[in-house]
């Protein structure tokens, strides 16, 4: 039976931005009341909360995630993203996690998400490629037994990882080189269509084929006619660094998202993280074609891959969530702190206003815009009726809130987690006053704790693999800095990352 739940007086930040008191009532799963006093005296409640003193807000929508490397968490400082793949996890060298540690990291992981507000998140989990299927289902069993709603996928790509990169394959000797995976696609398309049919619920698969120069183009159209046969989207990394633009410009003779578009790839499914190095013409074509761009502020930084021109995604009405990217390459799962970034980043650029992006749109990227980025726009993201009931409540009497000026502002830019109080997904509390409801934390901790000899052991055991690679890593990096075409790009393929000009004397 659906239980009946008033929330009474609580702050509820509209979709103008600005702080209203009213009653939120929710019926089972759903918000079926909002109003500034509801009339409850012919029902029977079941739970009434008092709101007084309290912000209510969607949950927070985690666009772009890789619970992957949890294990990783803090081994890096910035190193430019083509050299640190290769190394925080060596493709050269399998570290063979089993199905009991892929469940704890994932769940490790979504601990730290719903106790920072976040209800829905999408991970793009990379499993080496071996897809084992009892190291595979422990992941969404993970988010399963949390709550959380979750679009998980299990990441692909067919061509060899020395050939995502210019000049790699190149420098890198024989005994080095990945094997060609075009072989091994039919079996992953199958086993795609296999957890599509069985994950499609709160809990949910969605394709992932990497990054455009990772696959062949083969590989990629059967990807976005499952998606289409499935209903489900799509998951593709685009032009996350310079590098990668280099890449377009050698490899295809044209810009990635055109190169995307010709192969009939643009369309609303397409979930395109990063963007940073897109051009002001892909933008219009990714505007025109429907698709999202997920932005991740704090890995784009870290990593050294520029800032994303989102204020013009912005302007061209492109759908923009937010992610906070991986735990290795962030360090943190907090949309709080990705909020603050994406609020601040933008103001780097060369934009006519000195705060290109504001608090409200960068809220919306974190609530509205990722839903509607993963196809969810009509069920969660918002305090609607009849939408999911998937919001947080956050204690307007802490520090970050003192003075309370305005709520949205410093929700933005004060508040990085520390308020929030109780989470809810689907009307079901998973976070009540800071303690995960569905599973015993401690117990899950002092088992990672007691395992961390072996875990690290995995880690560790790359090591030599690592020391190998690096050179060649670093010396395809290298080529590619040293590149003609680079020179060219630098000046006309991001022309939002360029410095400000100096104002004229008056």
């Amino acid at each position: 039976m659906a239980l009946l739940h008033l929330i009474e007086q609580v702050n509820v930040i509209s979709t103008d931005g600005t702080a209203r008191v009213i009653d939120v009532l929710i019926d089972g799963d759903r918000f079926v009341g909002l109003a500034p006093r509801i009339d409850h005296s012919t029902v029977n409640l079941d739970e009434r909360t008092d709101g007084r003193g309290k912000l209510l807000i969607p949950g927070l929508i985690n666009a772009h995630h890789h619970s992957h490397d949890r294990f990783d968490k803090g081994r890096f400082s910035g190193i430019p993203l083509e050299i640190w793949m290769g190394l925080y996890s060596p493709p050269t060298h399998r570290r063979g996690w089993t199905p009991r540690e892929v469940y704890l990291r994932t769940l490790v992981n979504g601990i730290e998400m719903l106790r920072n507000g976040i209800t829905t998140v999408v991970d793009d989990v990379h499993f080496g490629g071996h897809l084992e299927p009892e190291v595979v289902h422990a992941a969404f069993e993970a988010y399963s037994i949390l709550g959380i709603r979750a679009d998980v996928s299990v990441a692909w790509c067919d061509r060899p990882y020395q050939e995502g990169i210019p000049y790699l394959a190149e420098r890198l000797p024989s005994e080095l080189k990945g094997a060609v995976t075009e072989k091994a696609a039919p079996q992953v398309l199958a086993y795609w269509q296999e957890m599509a049919q069985r994950w499609n619920g709160r809990v949910r698969f969605v394709f992932s084929p990497s990054g455009p120069q990772r696959c062949t183009a083969s590989f990629l159209q059967k990807t976005w006619e499952l998606a289409e046969q499935y209903d489900r989207p799509v998951l593709i990394h685009l032009l996350e660094t310079r590098i990668q633009a280099l890449t377009a410009a050698k490899f295809y003779g044209m810009p990635m998202a055109k190169y995307m578009d010709e192969l009939g790839l643009m369309n609303s499914r397409s979930v395109l993280a990063h963007g940073v190095w897109l051009t002001a013409d892909e933008l219009d074509l990714i505007a025109s074609k429907g698709s999202s761009v997920v932005h991740n502020p704090a890995c784009n930084m870290k990593l050294g891959s520029g800032v994303a021109p989102v204020a013009e995604m912005l302007k061209r009405g492109i759908p923009v969530g937010l992610g906070t990217d991986n735990n290795n390459g962030n360090d943190l799962n907090s949309m709080f702190d990705a909020m603050r970034l994406a609020a601040l980043s933008n103001a780097l650029l060369d934009q006519s206003s000195s705060s290109p992006v504001d608090a409200l749109q960068v809220f919306t990227m974190a609530t509205t815009g990722g839903a509607k980025a993963i196809g969810r726009g009509r069920q969660i993201g918002s305090i609607e009726i009849g939408k999911q009931a998937d919001f947080c409540l956050i204690d307007l009497k802490t520090s970050a809130f003192t003075p309370l000026n305005d709520a949205l502002t410093q929700l933005v830019f004060c508040e990085q987690g520390n308020s929030v109080r109780d989470v809810y997904v689907g009307g079901q509390k998973v976070v009540d006053k800071g303690r995960i409801t569905r599973l015993d934390e401690e117990a899950l901790l002092l088992e990672v704790a007691e395992r961390m000899l072996t875990l690290q052991g995995r880690i560790g055991s790359g090591q030599k693999a690592r020391e190998i690679l690096r050179p060649y890593l670093e010396g395809a990096y290298e080529d590619c800095l040293r590149d003609p075409q680079m020179e060219e790009l630098r000046h006309s393929i991001n022309y939002f990352n360029q410095p400000r000009k100096a104002p004229k004397a008056f």
